[in-house]
Order: structure tokens, then sequence, then C-alpha cells
């Protein structure tokens, strides 16, 4: 199963910079809230789909393009109130959507009843022909084929 949190940063990097190609072209240079829209919209999304470092920083990068490109012109930061209102406008989509993504999380591994998918999980020994004639000693990992001193288990008994 893979984790669609790790990549919450790139994700949301990658859809700022499209929200903001798209807000553009609708002309936000003239109309700046088309990409106050888009990207508030970007921050909500990113916030129920990843976690909250990877949405904060997802909104930093939003504000900076905004700031930089829309209020802006050429990437030269601009502080002013129009920028500060974006700014809130970014934080509250961040607040948001890491509490929806939260809540999200909260009823999915509430619905799991586990916290991981193989916790409580037995193995089932199969006996036969090729099976090691021992078990390992309990508190040892299969996958480690070092043996205690003094234990029978070592890994010429795994190998047929």
């Amino acid at each position: 199963m893979r984790k669609t949190e790790c990549f919450g940063f790139p994700f949301g990097c990658a859809s700022v910079v499209v929200a903001a190609s798209v807000a553009g072209l609708l002309g936000s240079a003239r109309h700046h809230v088309f990409s106050l829209l888009a990207l508030g919209f970007v921050l909500l999304v990113t916030g129920v789909a990843t976690r909250l470092t990877a949405t904060a920083g997802t909104a930093v990068i939003a504000w900076g393009v905004h700031s930089g490109f829309t209020a802006g012109t050429l990437g030269e930061l601009q502080f002013t109130a129009e920028t500060g209102l974006a700014a809130a406008v970014f934080a509250a989509a961040t607040a948001v959507g890491a509490l929806a993504g939260a809540a999200r999380r909260f009823v999915r591994d509430a619905g799991s009843g586990s916290p991981h998918p193989l916790e409580g999980a037995t193995r089932t020994r199969l006996s036969g022909p090729d099976t090691p004639a021992h078990t390992p000693p309990v508190g040892e990992c299969d996958g480690d084929h070092r043996s205690r001193e003094g234990s029978s288990w070592s890994a010429r008994t795994q190998v047929a």
C-alpha cells in the first residue's frame, strides 16, 4: 500500500504551479481573485489529501507565487494589504484542509480497527520437506539470519 502523504509537498507545489498557470490564462493579472481562489482550493485539497506540514509548506509556496507573479511582477514579492489578505486566506484554507484531512484519516483508521495492517496477524507454519526442522527462537526476526550464541537456529537450517 502506498503512502500518499509522503508526496504531499511535491504534490502541492506542482498543483500550485498548475493552478497559478490556469488562473493566469483566465486573467488573474487583472482579476487577482482568480489566483486567490485557485490557490486556496489547491491548499484545501492538499490539506485533505496530505499532512499538515506538507500543506503548510505548500501554503508558503502558494503565497510566494501569488505575491510574486499575480500581485507583483517577475517574481518580486509584494508585502501589501492584498498579499496580507492572501496570506490569511491561505492560512484559513490550510487549517480547514488539515482538519478535514485529520478527520478523514481518523475515520479511516477507526474503521480498520488497527493502526497497522499486519498487527494481530498470525503466521501459519507449513509442513513439508522444504521447511526448516527448527523454528527461530522467540524475539528474533525472520529476515535476520544471525544466530544468538548457543542457538540451534541459523542460516544453514534454512537452506534446503
